[in-house]
């Protein structure tokens, strides 16, 4: 491989990470530097930029935004947010017979949209409802479509369903053909318009976008979310990890809480979200872990006139006004208020690394780039000493640490 000064490409990286509305973390730098090396020849920085910019140089510029992807993952990856999906977004919409189309933005090797096919089976759902994946990387896309994978992504998928929809295949398992006929993919940019639509109906039931824009920017994250939102039908979920979640206020969106996670309904003005079902078991073989049940939010007025049982701990508090911050900003609750819940949970316990992150988040947001590397290297710290108290409804600590990783990584560009 030919060596190149990383001050000479860094035009172009600059320019990949615009296209892929990335923020790159110094390994996913590492990584493009690597492929701008392979491909540059003898051209000058000037001359490949405006290749890349050019129709004939498209192909090349997907295949250098794909460097900068993450694919790794696993089949029934989030239980808790599965169980989520499957209570508040399919059984009623399988209730009704209609075909369901549902979206994996961002599908890497395929292991999301195996998962929704086999939930939507599940659910009852009519056999006309298909699912497409979409990534920006066409390698990915070739193994995606193969719908077999190694015994790794596949070691959460319970022994019932994976006897039900696989078939042993030499070096893994391959999803059961008649599912995998109701798949479709296709290569798409999320920074790219237009977006798809579903082969049915004029906007998805469903879309799956996690572990994506947590690599965003600011502006893109909150571009994409937009572009997401209308590609859903009035009252269709967006499933956003819980690394990403939404700080701001969003009239396109209103918040479903459930016991393990918190979903986005898309709000057209004339219908108000799902209502919320109390949680009951799973029929069928589908089965999945919840997180532990909170007991009912608090009616929090002005911070700190909270009226809260007398046995509650700090740290119990904490948890309830954790919870309920998601709820504010998803709900279009002022900044400040969200802001200020932040601290509030700090005060009480200093190591809630959830709450911590949040905030790194949200001054990220606001553009305060020191202030939130500071929480965030403060979350990181908390959670490499094993004293970080962690919340039933948020990532647990290794995957949490993980995003403060990568949003340390992130800002130190």
């Amino acid at each position: 491989m030919s060596r190149v000064n990383p001050s000479e490409i860094s035009a172009v990286c600059a320019y990949v990470a615009e296209r892929a509305g990335s923020a790159l973390s110094s390994h996913q730098l590492h990584r493009l530097e690597a492929a701008i090396a392979t491909r540059l020849g003898a051209r000058s920085q000037p001359e490949y930029l405006e290749f890349l910019r050019s129709t004939r140089g498209a192909v090349e510029l997907v295949e250098l935004m794909a460097a900068i992807s993450v694919h790794k993952t696993d089949l029934f990856r989030d239980e808790g947010q599965l169980l989520a999906v499957h209570e508040v977004a399919l059984k009623a919409r399988a209730a009704t017979g209609r075909p369901l189309q549902v979206w994996s933005a961002g599908c890497a090797t395929g292991e999301e949209v195996a998962t929704l096919l086999i939930m939507l089976a599940e659910a009852g759902a009519s056999p006309s409802s298909s699912v497409l994946g979409t990534d920006i990387s066409q390698t990915a896309l070739q193994a995606a479509r193969r719908l077999t994978f190694a015994p790794e992504p596949v070691r959460r998928v319970p022994e019932a369903l994976k006897a039900r929809y696989f078939r042993d295949v030499k070096g893994g398992h391959q999803l059961d053909r008649r599912l995998a006929s109701r798949a479709r993919f296709a290569c798409h940019n999320l920074m790219d318009t237009p977006y798809p639509l579903p082969e049915l109906g004029a906007g998805f039931d469903l879309i799956f976008c996690r572990n994506v824009l947590i690599y965003f920017t600011a502006n893109a994250f909150e571009l994409v979310v937009t572009r997401l939102a209308e590609r859903l039908v009035p009252d269709g979920v967006l499933v956003l990890s819980a690394a990403e979640p939404l700080l701001k206020p969003r009239a396109d969106l209103a918040i479903v809480r459930h016991t393990s996670s918190f979903l986005y309904v898309r709000a057209d003005g004339r219908s108000a979200a799902p209502p919320l079902q109390p949680l009951k078991p799973i029929t069928g073989e589908f089965k999945v872990v919840p997180a532990p049940r909170p007991s009912a939010p608090l009616a929090l007025g002005p911070l700190g006139s909270a009226e809260l049982p007398e046995e509650l701990t700090p740290e119990d508090e904490a948890l309830k006004i954790f919870q309920l911050v998601l709820e504010w900003a998803a709900a279009g609750q002022a900044a400040p208020q969200t802001e200020a819940g932040l601290r509030k949970c700090l005060y009480l316990a200093p190591n809630l690394a959830c709450a911590r992150y949040l905030l790194g988040m949200l001054l990220e947001q606001r553009g305060l780039r020191e202030p939130a590397l500071l929480e965030y290297r403060r979350a990181l710290a908390t959670l490499l000493d094993g004293h970080a108290r962690a919340a039933p409804f948020f990532l647990n600590n290794d995957r949490l640490r993980s995003a403060c990783e990568g949003a340390l990584k992130r800002l130190a560009r």
